[in-house]
């Protein structure tokens, strides 16, 4: 069964071209595709059949790691709709957004002198994934609204957070071996 490289990330996999999916079934169909299609099953075969054997499986992987992601699912269905993002200039231009996380990361630098540094973590990292999943709301709100400038400027913020996510993640480890 040949791949359709023009196809969305959505078809392949048989979902709805939609912010919420079923992360079971995008699984599910992840490992049906992987299955058919890794390069392993066309080892004996030519070497074009082995070279697009790892081209489909690459295309399957990436698929697979953007739509898993929430802001690179979002920033996927904006590319879907011809929104473009530059890498190098792109950022939000939000005073107060960048304000709040400014203030969030004084406060984890602020964590292990706390009286109770895992304590402290855990109220920052629940504050975060909390304004993380509203984000993410937001996000559905302009897009179903048709709003695509406000949609990706929500992307922008996002991106923030999965960095913010990633900086409680190393002190979170950094606590437990410094018990």
């Amino acid at each position: 069964m040949p791949i359709d490289f023009k196809q969305s990330y959505f078809e392949l996999f048989g979902l709805s071209q939609q912010y919420s999916l079923d992360e079971s079934q995008l699984a599910l169909a992840f490992r049906e595709l992987q299955a058919a299609h890794h390069p392993d099953r066309f080892a004996s075969g030519s070497g074009e059949d082995r070279r697009v054997a790892q081209q489909v499986t690459s295309f399957i992987n990436t698929a697979q790691e953007t739509l898993k992601s929430p802001r690179l699912r979002a920033r996927y269905l904006l590319s879907l709709k011809d929104v473009s993002f530059d890498d190098e200039r792109d950022t939000t231009s939000d005073m107060m957004f960048l304000m709040s996380q400014m203030e969030r990361r004084e406060q984890l630098e602020q964590v292990p002198a706390a009286s109770n540094p895992f304590d402290a973590i855990d109220k920052i990292s629940s504050e975060v994934k909390t304004d993380y999943h509203r984000l993410q709301d937001d996000f559905v709100v302009s897009y179903d609204a048709g709003d695509l400038e406000e949609a990706k400027q929500v992307v922008l913020k996002l991106k923030f957070f999965e960095r913010l996510m990633g900086e409680i993640k190393q002190l979170e480890e950094k606590l437990e071996d410094d018990v």
